[in-house]
Parts: C-alpha cells; sequence; structure tokens
C-alpha cells in the first residue's frame, strides 16, 4: 500500500473505518494467513486474535519523527539500510492478557514490585495491554510467546513485537486514537 492512499484516507474517513480497514480487511502480503495461523496455534489462541501493525501490515511506518513528534514522515518498510523494520503482533486474547499477568504477579510475589521500567508497564497495562518489552528483565514470559518470538526472529532476522490486549475494545481504542493524532497532524 502506498503511504499517499493511506494519508488521503486519513484527511476523508474517520478514525474507526481507517483501523477497521487497514487492519482488518486490507492484506498485505500472500503468506499473512499462515503467519498469524502458525503464531495462533503457538500461543493457543484463535487466528482472528491476532492482528499485525504497523509497517510489516502497512509497508510504511505511522511512527513521529522522534525529532519532531508531530512530524510523520510514512517512512516504507525497511527503508532504514542500517536496521530491518521490526514486526509488530496484537494479540487480542483476554485468556492470555490474564495468564500473563497472574504469572507476572507469581513471579514478583508479594514484595518485589520494583523494576526499572515498571511505570512504562503500569501504564501500557491501565490501557488494557501487555507490552512486553517492559516487563521485568528476568522475567520468563510463558514459553509458547518465548518460542513465537524467537522463530520469527530467527526466520526473518528482525525483531518481532508482542503485545497482547485484554479485549478488542483496548486494541481498537488505541490505533483509533494514533490515527486521530496523525489526522490532527495532517491538518497543520
Amino acid at each position: 500500500m502506498e503511504s499517499e492512499v493511506f494519508i488521503n484516507y486519513c484527511k476523508n474517513l474517520t478514525s474507526d473505518v481507517i483501523v477497521e480497514t487497514f487492519f482488518f480487511k486490507e492484506v498485505r502480503k500472500e503468506d499473512e494467513y499462515d503467519f498469524k495461523k502458525d503464531i495462533a496455534n503457538i500461543l493457543g489462541v484463535h487466528i482472528r486474535e491476532i492482528v499485525i501493525v504497523g509497517s510489516g501490515k502497512l509497508g510504511f511506518s505511522l511512527k513521529p519523527d522522534e525529532t519532531e513528534p508531530g512530524l510523520y514522515l510514512f517512512k516504507a518498510f525497511d527503508s532504514n539500510t542500517e536496521k530491518k523494520s521490526d514486526l509488530d503482533i496484537g494479540v487480542i486474547s483476554s485468556d492470555l492478557f490474564d495468564k500473563e499477568m497472574r504469572n507476572l504477579y507469581d513471579f514478583m510475589g508479594f514484595h518485589k514490585s520494583i523494576w526499572d521500567t515498571r511505570n512504562s508497564f503500569a501504564k501500557y497495562t491501565l490501557k488494557g495491554r501487555i507490552a512486553i518489552r517492559f516487563l521485568p528483565k528476568d522475567f520468563k514470559l510463558t514459553d509458547e510467546i518465548k518460542k513465537t518470538v524467537e522463530k520469527y526472529k530467527m526466520e526473518f532476522g528482525r525483531e518481532v513485537n508482542i503485545e497482547i490486549y485484554k479485549s478488542w475494545y483496548y486494541f481498537e481504542t488505541y490505533h483509533q486514537e494514533n490515527i486521530k493524532n496523525i489526522q490532527v497532524n495532517l491538518l497543520k
């Protein structure tokens, strides 16, 4: 997909329509089904609970420029020759969310509650998602998640980021808010 088409949609459609169109209807690669099905099987969730987001899905990045946060450059997937683009995977599963939160609770125990990325983890958790990158460094992910990340990191030679959402409400709201931010900045 071309970024110009996406920008035009942002200027003319509502955020909920854009999220629905680009994350649920558009398929960028023929083998997306097999990729999602494999992840679903490994994690023990339904294939419909796996969503590819970000530049791996769209073909360009929705991240704002690091030096100028309101500037969206819509960089092409793998446009940075020094570092390959990562793959961002959303898993929308209340059961998996609860399982990982229980694992974290059991790991931390009653007294251990501080780690260097705790505040970032808490911020995301309050928004209904587990951002794995903010878990304690010595926390052992469930074997299924670790297996998924390692398998596709080896296969594609790029980072794989999995975020677990408590429900579709949190997933859709998060992405709709990002689209609204892009829309506002396109008006400037």
